[in-house]
């Protein structure tokens, strides 16, 4: 700095020395040319030459003084203040000097290199003020580009202030919220929430403080409250801080996701709740058990397990068909759900199955009490097209966790007590019980040793004589089945033919009956005897499309007349699907075999429909015949089915008669076909040689 001043020094210095030298011999060339003309004029006035020669020399010698002094300041200040000058020009217009000027170390060179260390600052200061402004204006640029792509933008923008209060909002979300942008800004960012979402504000502002950042879903109120279109986004903020690092904002980036949220619960609808009653279904059910079970066993509370069927409901399916067995479920899911407290559960298992979970229970009369009310809900008879049904259900019933505290043992439960409500006469309900329990074990003990008993063919045919009491003549007998263990213990018939229908073990049971009894009667007809067989047929065989082919291939294989085997059927096998039961009926008839209705007068008793089955006897149950003669209302009942069968001509026996009043009582209403204790016991076949009976040859 000091040489730079020192150079202007010297440079001002030579540039004062130049000029004062310049005007230093311009005074002396003008003195001598004053002293040259007035040498001059006087010389000429001695002479007496011309005045005017010397006022032209004069003139002249002054001229080109003043041209030698022009271009001497032309040269050393002038053209280089004219340069300097258009430089100056050039730069006050914007533009770069297109003039080299000098750097003599003189004043002039002092100044334009100062000028040009100026120009040189003011170039660098108008450039980085247009790098400023064009950084700017592409600022200015990207802003408008960004605040037109958040307000067109398909999501939802917030800004709110470090306090989460809202301060813009953009037109998506007010139009998606229906909101007006005055009235909610300012306002909290969690008032945007449903109601229920009020509380995750809280939860949100502690993750920001812990995190910075908060990410998760959430329902919208809306301004409309009579639109009832639900509004879930997906919400994720973010801080805005300034240039110090400060927080100074929040953005938030809504995505609507309501058709997400739509297909996620149509979804879980299609997985857990039924498609036609929707209502829960197995699935979903299951997992509400489980849950229940758990809370019992931490103590919470005790529930009960309601497991139901409709009773009828194949018959009215069958007859009416299954547009209108929907129907009655829907119908039954509505009545049922209205009917049952906000927190309990009801799922629809399959088919007219249902389960309830009764939570809260205090104790069996409270759940009875509550399986009473449903089961009130099937008093009122239900309107199916044109036809008007009856309906009722059988529920059963267990508690946990006094019953149990495993899902499969309380389902196995609840489903043994609504057998045991059907049992007993269906329209009602039944708690479990050990009872119940024990049974069904030993029905389990039962079915396993009867598959073991039928592959090793532990059961014997019993036969009970058939007498005719106007001859005193044997005529026939009815085939029992008893089952002989290898004890030799004999299983009655009643502890294990319901098993064997409930499994399906009594087709294949059934069919050794009659390839047996066949047996056994062509060993009668050997002997000479004119004997008959009687067989009972189950429900599930009488509804095997496979009976009457099966039954010929064992006529044809035994050998037997067709015309002395008697096939029984009860009258509740009948009456479900009428016109198959005819079909079947009359494909057994087609075998030359005859039919008997056992049971007569137990089951749906109907003279209109008993008149189109091809049956050939009629045998009155046992029922009415044991309290012959003490009862007179079984004695009218007995004397007026034999007088209808005899109508019908159709045969009449009767069965359990045990005394000779109730035998004399059936002779003189001529029924003459009897069997019973009376008689005699079912025997086997190596004991009926000891009957004294003549039989029929």
């Amino acid at each position: 700095m000091k040489d730079l001043n020192h150079n202007n020094a010297r440079g001002m210095n030579s540039l004062g020395l130049k000029f004062s030298a310049l005007v230093f011999l311009a005074m002396l060339i003008t003195g001598l040319t004053v002293a040259f003309s007035y040498t001059t004029f006087l010389q000429s006035i001695e002479s007496n030459q011309s005045v005017w020669h010397l006022l032209i020399f004069t003139l002249l010698t002054a001229l080109f003084v003043t041209a030698i002094l022009y271009l001497l300041l032309n040269q050393l200040i002038l053209k280089r203040l004219t340069r300097l000058a258009s430089a100056v020009h050039r730069v006050g217009r914007g533009l770069q000097p297109s003039l080299q000027l000098d750097n003599k170390p003189d004043e002039l060179g002092t100044l334009n290199r100062s000028f040009m260390a100026m120009n040189a600052e003011i170039n660098q200061l108008i450039t980085g003020l247009d790098n400023r402004i064009a950084e700017k204006e592409q600022a200015e640029m990207l802003a408008r580009k960004l605040s037109k792509a958040v307000a067109f933008s398909s999501s939802g923008i917030i800004i709110t202030n470090h306090h989460l209060d809202i301060e813009y909002i953009n037109p998506f979300l007010s139009n998606l919220l229906g909101l007006e942008l005055p009235a909610i800004y300012g306002k909290s960012l969690s008032t945007l929430f449903a109601q229920d979402m009020q509380l995750l504000g809280n939860e949100m502002r502690l993750t920001l403080q812990q995190r910075q950042h908060w990410q998760g879903d959430v329902l919208l109120q809306q301004a409309d409250l009579n639109n009832d279109t639900q509004h879930w986004v997906t919400l994720a903020i973010a801080p805005i801080r300034d240039e110090k690092g400060s927080l100074s904002h929040y953005v938030a980036a809504l995505q609507d996701i309501s058709f997400i949220k739509q297909s996620q619960k149509q979804m879980e609808r299609l997985a857990y709740y039924d498609s036609l009653t929707g209502l829960a279904n197995r699935s979903y059910f299951r997992n509400q058990l489980r849950k229940s079970i758990a809370m019992s066993q931490r103590g919470y509370y005790s529930f009960a397990l309601l497991y139901f069927d409709l009773d009828e409901f194949k018959l009215i399916n069958d007859t009416l068909g299954h547009d209108a067995g929907d129907d009655l479920l829907k119908e039954v899911a509505s009545r049922l759900t209205h009917r049952l407290r906000e927190d309990d559960t009801i799922a629809r298992l399959g088919g007219d199955e249902f389960a309830v979970i009764l939570s809260d229970i205090k104790d069996k009369a409270q759940a009875g009490q509550i399986a009473a009310t449903l089961q009130q809900a099937f008093q009122q008879p239900v309107k199916l097209g044109s036809h008007t049904v009856s309906i009722s259900a059988s529920i059963g019933i267990t508690i946990a966790p006094d019953d149990a505290v495993d899902e499969e043992l309380l389902l196995k439960h609840a489903d043994l007590a609504m057998y045991e409500a059907k049992a007993r006469g269906k329209n009602t309900y039944r708690f479990f019980s050990q009872q119940l329990n024990d049974a069904a074990n030993e029905r389990l003990l039962i079915e396993s040793q009867l598959r073991e008993a039928i592959a090793l063919q532990q059961f014997v045919l019993f036969y009970q004589p058939k007498i005719d009491v106007q001859d005193d003549m044997l005529i026939g007998y009815e085939a029992l089945i008893r089952w002989l263990r290898p004890d030799n213990t004999l299983v009655p018939p009643g502890r294990f033919i319901a098993v064997a229908e409930s499994t399906g073990l009594i087709v294949q049971i059934g069919e050794w009956i009659i390839l047996e009894a066949c047996r056994f009667l062509a060993r009668q007809h050997s002997r000479g005897y004119a004997v008959s067989v009687s067989i009972n047929l189950s429900a599930r065989q009488f509804n095997d499309n496979k009976l009457p082919a099966m039954i010929e291939q064992i006529i044809h294989r035994t050998g037997v007349d067709p015309a002395y085997l008697i096939f029984e059927i009860t009258e509740s096998m009948l009456m479900g699907d009428t016109d198959a039961a005819i079909k079947q009926l009359n494909q057994l008839k087609r075998l030359g075999i005859s039919l008997s209705i056992d049971d007569f007068g137990t089951g749906y008793s109907s003279l209109n429909y008993l008149k189109r089955f091809p049956v050939d006897e009629l045998k009155i149950d046992r029922s009415f015949v044991k309290d012959i003669p003490e009862d007179r209302n079984d004695m009218d009942i007995v004397s007026a089915i034999i007088a209808m069968a005899q109508k019908m001509q159709l045969r009449v026996v009767a069965e359990g008669v045990e005394s000779a009043e109730q035998a004399a009582f059936l002779q003189e209403n001529a029924c003459y076909l009897v069997q019973g204790y009376y008689f005699s016991m079912p025997l086997p076949e190596q004991e009926l040689s000891q009957l004294t009976f003549t039989i029929k040859t």
